[in-house]
Parts: C-alpha cells; structure tokens; sequence
C-alpha cells in the first residue's frame, strides 16, 4: 500500500522532460549521423539489423545521461536543453549541406566569427532548418508542465533509478554488439564529430578551458638572443598571407585554367606540393608564424608565446601587418603595428553589403606606409621591413563577392550563398575567379616592390592559410578534423618572388630554389625559420633544417654560411 506511490511517476515530473530530450536528440535531431550511419553500415542478416535497430536505444541512453543533470536544475533545465537543441539545429544545416564535422577547431571558427562572416551563411534553407528542427522543438520543450520532484527522498530514488536502468540499458547493448561498435568507430573515427549535442557541448568546453589557459599565461618570450645582419642594402619583404586557396587550382601548378595570368608572366617560383598546419585559419594562421611544427602545434601555446614577428621586431626590423580577413589576425599581430583595412570604406573597393572589402585594399597607401619606414630612402640605410598582408582571399560561401566584376574570367557563375546547389561547373568557376583575383592582387604588389628595387631588396611570399573543398566527396569549404581531412583542403599554394638585388645579396641560388621548388615536400612548418633566414637572423631557435633557403645559399668563401 505504501509501496506504489513511491515509485509512481507523475506525467508532469521533469524526468519525463528529460527523456523527450533524448528521444528528440536520438532520432530527427541527428539526421546527418543517421544518414552518416546507413552510409557506412552493411544489413546483410539478423544480426546486422539488430545492431542498426540498437543505436537509437544507445543514443537515447548516453542523452538521457547527459541530460540528467540538467534535468534535476529546477530553473535552468528548460532554457539549457532548448539552447541545445536550437544550437544542433544550426550545425545539423551546416552538417548536412556542407558535409562538416563539429570538432574544436570549428566550435572555434564559430566562437570567434563577426557579423560579416555569419551574414555570409544566411539563407532560406538555414532558416528553415532551425525553425524546424530548432525553435519548434524547443518551443514545446519550453511548455512541457514540469513540476517538482515531490520530496527529497523520492526524487532522488526516481532520479537514481532512471540513472542506473539507463547503465544497464547502455551495458547490455554494449556488451551484446561489442564487436560491431568495436569496429563502426575504429574504422569510422569521424562517427564521433557528429554526435549532436555531444560534440558541440565536449568542444566548447574544451576551447573555453584553453582560452582560459591561454588568458591566464604571461606571454613567454622566444629568441631573445637573435641578432640581425643587416644586408648590404636594406630588405623588405612582402608575406602575402592567403585565405582558402587549395594548391591545385594554381595554374603555376599545373592546373590547365589560365588562373594566374599576372604571375605566369612574371619571374616567380611556384612550391607544389606544400601542406597546411590545419584547415582553418584559426589553426594556420597562429601556426605558420609560430616556431612550432603542426606535429607539436598547441593553440594555448601559441597564444601566450611570442611569434616570428615579435623576434624581427626585437632585432629592429619594421614589422607592419594588414588585415582584410573579417576573422583578423587570430593574435599574431597584437604586438605589431596594424592596420584593419574594412573600416577605411574605400570607394570601389568595399562595395559588399556585409562590409568586407575586395582584397586590393591591402595595396591601399601601402606606398606610403613603406616610405615611413626605416630605410624606405637610401639615406636612411640600414633597416629592414616585412609587411604581411592578410587576404579575404576565396573565403566561402560567398565566392561571387571576392572579386569585382572585371575579375570575372570564367562564366557560368555560382552568384549565392547555396553553393551546394549549384553546378559544378558553376561553383568551380566562381572559386578560380577569386583566384584569379588573388593573382591580381600579387602581381600588383610586386609591382609596387619593384619600384623600390633601386633602393631596397625586396621580394614577396605568398602561403595560403588552407584549402577548399568545392563538392568533392560530398564535402564543401573547409575544416575537417586533418586526420580526415582531403588534400583540398590541406594542399596549399606557395610562392615567392625574388629581385635581382636581393637574389645576389642574400647568396640564393633561385635555380636551386626552382628545383627544390618542383621536388622537394614542404609545409607551414619552414615560413618561420624561411623568415628568419631571409632576414638573417641568428637565434638558437632558427632551425636550418626547416629553412628552405637554406640548402640553395651560394657558398662563401668556400663554406656554405648559415645565420
């Protein structure tokens, strides 16, 4: 008599909330792992089919774990599971239209966009989505009835009880499919990224725990025994920093399509086979102008320790960064001068509704930027100058709105964000016209070095941040975790282009270079020891191994001379 209203169960109790939460989460709010999962998984008997038929019973019980804790926070419960569940919806869309997976790096990418960026990704489908899988799922969350638990003491058996049938539940399916769990994610490691809320909630917290760190660090210098030989003439040096160019789309690289036609012209050397230290700027950027290799590469690391820049400054170089990446400079350039190009609002040139600019305005006064530097005039020797000039590059999904209209080369094109429901023909069109830009944009810039030939020696490296994927393999933009990822994405362009002066006075041999250029396998890994190098710094963290100057050096005296 005393027994059974202990244990009865009121439809109103938050037990039930959390169990609709799960249900949800474990069916139509992880559509893109379902569609993942009946891709890779082969029902061929009983067994098999039984298996297929027990992941929604581990997915209810792994959310029904997650969820009870917030389901016993009387007034939190209802807000943080409709905030979820809103959440999934978005990366649902961007999951199953561009074939993207949810790990750190893109939680990141997402945390740290602005308006211009996420501007670019709205459309009428991604609405939809979450009004569908979103806010309408949330809505009835947010009116379920929930009462109170009832007393202490059976609120916490109903919650201990539903606690521990749930970790029988999950033992029994593990135990009785062990093997074939065992197999789905050691063969299919990616399944993980797509575990929504999961991987959302695992991610955030794990970028929020090393912002924190990074915060928290003294910034740890690096280098400071480096010296600076100044040259004979004063250098300055020109990294162009790209933005989503995939290396097989270069035509200095072999690609049919006349997608430099500046740079073909002129006296450059093309790297083919270069690799990203990520697939995302928030990764290769830090990380191509940091001393460490993308095999050690740490994010709290590089955040609270100095760069390639800061050691140049310290020997007296002039250091001027520009930036017209709406996602700045991901902290490589807070200790140096910079300028944000936006918010000049050149006339012609930032003529795009969500406030970017086209790529051009990085040469904007850039003349006279480098005539205040040391050295800019020959009566001002010595001083060496680097200027890094951060590209918007072919950044997506708004590839039509990279490039003004007499950088259209090839036609049909792709004018929407919906890129995944254009043509091929069409979308692959658009993304060479931006490069076709980018060649633009190069070929002005050295231009503009050219005219201080007389008096400096100059050069200009180009490195894109990581690549594209334009469709192959079902997968769109970029990234993907990099053990997955495909060389679209992590093949890169590299080029650099020398003077005649800074050629003879620096001792490098360019057909060498040309050669290595041609055979030899690099990475994001040498632009911070290539650096050092051009500027002739010696330091005990210059690493001549990693210096691809360093085996094309002309001799000295007999002796091959390292800085």
């Amino acid at each position: 008599m005393h027994v059974r209203p202990c244990f009865r169960l009121s439809p109103h109790h938050p037990i039930v909330l959390v169990w609709c939460t799960a249900l949800f989460f474990a069916t139509l709010g992880n559509i893109a792992l379902w569609k993942t999962l009946w891709s890779v998984m082969d029902i061929h008997d009983l067994r098999s089919a039984l298996f297929f038929f027990s992941l929604p019973a581990l997915l209810f019980c792994l959310f029904n774990l997650l969820f009870t804790p917030i389901g016993v926070l009387p007034y939190v419960r209802k807000p943080v599971l409709a905030i979820l569940v809103v959440t999934s919806a978005a990366c649902s869309y961007f999951m199953l239209h561009y074939g993207v997976l949810i790990d750190r790096d893109m939680v990141q990418n997402a945390l740290e966009t602005n308006q211009a960026e996420m501007t670019s990704y709205l459309s009428v489908p991604l609405l939809l989505t979450v009004l569908l899988l979103g806010a309408l799922p949330s809505c009835v969350l947010l009116v379920m009835r929930t009462g109170n638990s009832g007393r202490p003491l059976r609120a916490a058996l109903v919650w201990l009880g539903n606690v521990l049938a749930t970790l029988m539940v999950l033992t029994a399916v593990t135990f009785a499919f062990y093997k074939e769990y065992s197999s789905l994610l050691r063969n299919n490691r990616y399944i993980r990224e797509q575990v929504l809320p999961l991987n959302v909630v695992r991610h955030t917290y794990g970028y929020l725990k090393s912002s924190y760190s990074a915060k928290a660090q003294p910034l740890r210098a690096i280098g400071e025994d480096a010296i600076r030989i100044p040259g004979k003439r004063p250098r300055l040096v020109i990294v162009v920093a790209g933005e989503t160019a995939r290396s097989q789309n270069f035509q200095l690289n072999g690609y049919p399509r006349p997608t430099n036609p500046y740079l073909s012209q002129k006296d450059v050397i093309s790297f083919r086979n270069v690799s990203s230290c990520g697939t995302a700027t928030a990764v290769s950027l830090p990380c191509m102008f940091s001393q460490m290799t993308r095999s050690q590469y740490d994010g709290v690391t590089a955040a609270s320790e100095e760069n390639v820049l800061d050691i140049l400054q310290r020997t007296g170089a002039s250091v001027l960064w520009r930036d017209n990446n709406n996602g700045g400079c991901k902290g490589v350039c807070d200790r140096v001068p910079t300028d944000g190009m936006p918010p000049l609002k050149v006339p012609g040139l930032c003529i795009n509704k969500d406030g970017t600019c086209h790529d051009e305005i990085l040469l904007h006064q850039l003349a006279a930027r480098i005539e205040a530097m040391p050295g800019a005039r020959i009566e001002a020797m010595p001083g060496d100058g680097l200027i890094v000039l951060h590209q918007l590059g072919s950044h997506g999904p708004t590839y039509f709105e990279r490039y003004p209209a007499d950088a259209r080369a090839f036609s049909p094109t792709c004018d929407s964000n919906q890129i995944q429901k254009c043509s091929n023909e069409a979308l692959v069109n658009t993304y060479d016209n931006t490069l076709v830009y980018t060649d633009r944009l190069l070929g002005k810039a050295i231009d503009l070095l050219q005219t201080y030939a007389d008096q400096r020696d100059v050069a200009l490296i180009y490195v894109s941040d990581h690549g594209e994927s334009l469709g192959e393999h079902g997968m769109y933009l970029h990234g993907t975790p990099y053990f997955i990822a495909p060389r679209e994405q992590t093949q890169v362009p590299l080029v650099m282009w020398f003077s005649a002066g800074f050629a003879d006075n620096a001792r490098l041999d360019l057909a060498c270079l040309r050669h290595a250029a041609g055979t030899g396998s690099y990475s994001h890994d040498n632009l911070f020891h290539s650096l050092l190098g051009l500027f002739e710094v010696s330091s005990r963290v210059y690493r001549p191994d990693l210096d691809i100057f360093n085996g094309c050096r002309v001799p000295l005296a007999g002796l091959l001379v390292h800085p």
